[in-house]
């Protein structure tokens, strides 16, 4: 089971993590193996029964009655020409200003972090024994008393840690003095959004030198169902933009550009925190550049226009062979510490 902060398709996929987790602890750490028929498992994802029962059993506080209403009569997905525009948590979210629903992240939610156990046993009678003597045969049963089911809940570690977060840098553009930097922020385990940027503004002036380019561009990431997350193959979609000042001692190139493609790449884990990543781009680039010629001149150094060009280019737009750092374990944030 869970709390209700975060994502409800984040909720469900933790609340079955927390499940199966348990069970492989008990075969691991204490030798239990139980048959699938009589091994019964769910993720119920939010509980938000045990959220009633645990504001009704608190001390009361401002806004518990009208916490108690909304989790009794509010549907969980409010929704409106086919859109969700509301629902249960939002409405606890907004109640008095936000000051209740801190109240219950604080004092309530914790205790909805838990994996609940129920066993039960039920032994079948002992076989009747009789006794045999000189006397007439009299026969005596025993039976065994009927055990109460017994129930128990107890809480227990999360899943494995749920990276939310990863910081990247493109190898072969640091190779080439372009340093970068991307930030990518995981929805949920098929989503992710990320930005990249990447600069280099060297010059040389006297020798008439200049290596200048920047660009900067968002991308939407499709993740193919794999193991875990930030593990597996994925597509992507990204537009972004990029200006430049090229020249080699000769003619020199000053312009920007737009483009907009898609990508596929691969990612797999190294260590806890440190993943690899390799990725290609292929898409259209619109560029607009003036090109000038550097003239001396009276003892300076006087940059020529000479003319305006536009390229369109259909093909590769980047290649990426990164190393990925990854950050904010959510599941350390909601469930706590192994």
């Amino acid at each position: 089971m869970t709390s209700p902060e975060g994502a409800s398709a984040f909720n469900q996929w933790l609340s079955h993590k927390r499940v199966e987790s348990f069970v492989e602890y008990l075969k691991t750490s204490m030798g239990v193996s139980l048959a699938p028929s009589v091994l019964d498992t769910a993720g119920i994802g939010v509980d938000w029964d045990g959220l009633a029962r645990c504001i009704e059993q608190s001390e009361p506080f401002r806004g518990s009655d009208e916490a108690l209403s909304i989790i009794r009569d509010t549907p969980i997905w409010i929704t409106e020409d086919g859109k969700v525009t509301g629902g249960r948590l939002k409405s606890l979210k907004d109640l008095r200003g936000g000051e209740v629903y801190r109240y219950l992240m604080n004092d309530i939610f914790p205790s909805l972090r838990r994996v609940s156990v129920a066993l039960e046993y039920s032994p079948e009678p002992l076989p009747a024994i009789k006794t045999v003597s000189p006397m007439p045969v009299q026969s005596v049963l025993y039976t065994a008393p009927v055990l109460e089911p017994v129930v128990r809940t107890s809480s227990f570690p999360g899943p494995d840690p749920y990276y939310r977060l990863a910081l990247k840098t493109n190898l072969l553009a640091d190779i080439a003095l372009m340093p970068s930097l991307e930030v990518e922020y995981l929805i949920n385990e098929q989503w992710s959004v990320a930005a990249h940027g990447a600069v280099a503004w060297w010059s040389n002036e006297p020798a008439h030198k200049f290596y200048q380019i920047s660009t900067i561009y968002p991308e939407a990431r499709w993740w193919f169902k794999t193991k875990a997350p930030w593990h597996g193959h994925y597509l992507g979609l990204f537009a972004g933009g990029t200006w430049y000042d090229l020249e080699r001692g000769a003619r020199g190139y000053q312009g920007e550009g737009g483009f907009v493609g898609l990508s596929y790449g691969y990612m797999f884990p190294i260590s806890k925190n440190l993943s690899f990543e390799a990725g290609l781009g292929l898409g259209y680039l619109y560029t607009k550049y003036r090109e000038y010629l550097p003239v001396d001149f009276m003892g300076g150094t006087h940059y020529v226009y000479q003319q305006t060009s536009v390229l369109n280019w259909f093909g590769p737009l980047k290649v990426k062979f990164a190393l990925v750092w990854r950050l904010w374990d959510t599941n350390k944030t909601k469930g706590g510490d192994r």
